[in-house]
Order: C-alpha cells, then structure tokens, then sequence
C-alpha cells in the first residue's frame, strides 16, 4: 500500500515536470519566444515575455501534477486554472500576432490599449494558477 502511494507521488512529480517542460515548449514555440522557423514574432521579446513564459509553464505543470494525485477529488478550480492560462498566454504573446485583438482593436488599437495592459495579465495569471494550485493542494489534504 506504502508503496503505491510513493509511486503515484513519483509519478505525479514526473507528469508535473514533463507538462510543465511541454508547455515551455510549445507556447514559447507558438509565440515565438523560443525562436524557430516555423513562426515569426512581430516585436521584440523581453524580460516579462521569457518570466511570464517561464512562470506560466511551471505553475501549469504544478497544477496538473497535483490534479494527477488528487484523481478522486472534484473538479475545483479547473476554470480559475484555464483562466490564468490564458491570461499567462496574452502576457507572453506577440500582441500584434492576435488576429483577433488586431480585428477588434486594430494595431494601433493594440499597441495603444492592449500591450500596456500585458503585465497586469501576468500578475493576473500567477495570482489564478497560484489559487488553482492552493484549492487543489487544499483538496487533497482535506481528502
């Protein structure tokens, strides 16, 4: 029984990293800040597109890491968790690169109203997956 439960624990470690080094992958990839071939970023990246990005991926694998061990508890917070997601997304995103704010708003729109509002968004991601991670952490432990 000892055993089994050192096993999940491990396990949930290892899908805790493997997420997280997988979203580090493939939204830096996306958006860009990690450089390819297949995408191209239309302004520069700077420190809060590489902390944001970093910041996102680990808190992003955390939660699923502990969603993993806590399989038999309810589904808390999974929407406040998907919701600093994306706000962790917008921050680390090129804002020109939206097709959809530059339909609403416009480039210059974007620029204007929307890059200034990109380190608000972070410090609003962290703060959701921060209390995603607590909730879930809390749910276990009361379990």
């Amino acid at each position: 029984m000892k055993k089994e439960i050192i096993n999940k624990k491990l396990l949930a470690v290892l899908i805790g990293i493997g997420s997280a080094a997988l979203i580090y992958l493939v939204f830096g990839m996306v958006t860009s800040v990690i450089q390819n071939r297949f995408f191209t970023r239309m302004t520069p990246v700077g420190w809060l597109e590489y902390a944001s990005l970093g910041l996102t991926s680990l808190m992003m694998g955390a939660y699923f890491g502990i969603a993993f061990y806590a399989k038999s508890a309810n589904k808390v917070c999974d929407t406040t968790a998907a919701a600093g997601g994306v706000f962790g997304f917008l921050t680390f995103g090129c804002s020109i690169c939206n097709k959809i704010l530059v339909f609403f708003l416009g480039v210059a729109g974007v620029l204007t109203y929307f890059d200034p509002l990109r380190p608000f968004l972070g410090i609003v991601s962290i703060f959701f997956l921060g209390f995603a991670i607590y909730k879930k952490a809390e749910n276990i432990t009361a379990a």
